[in-house]
């Protein structure tokens, strides 16, 4: 069975290239929002999110116990 009239349409998603990555890593240091972030490199706030908390790990000592 075939349709000829979808209700889905072809999705435009990109990839952040290491420049936009570079981009975030700078402007987060500097203190600017997520929001601000987005706004500047031209990606939804939501990817920066992503972004950021895929680049964040958090350290153990030894003895498990976390430290920055």
């Amino acid at each position: 069975m075939t349709t000829s009239h979808g209700t889905t349409e072809k999705r435009c998603f990109s990839h952040l290239s290491a420049f936009d990555r570079g981009q975030i890593q700078a402007l987060r240091q500097e203190g600017k929002s997520m929001q601000a972030i987005a706004e500047a490199i031209g990606h939804h706030k939501s990817t920066i999110s992503r972004e950021l908390k895929r680049g964040t790990t958090t350290q153990r000592t030894s003895d498990l116990s976390e430290y920055q």
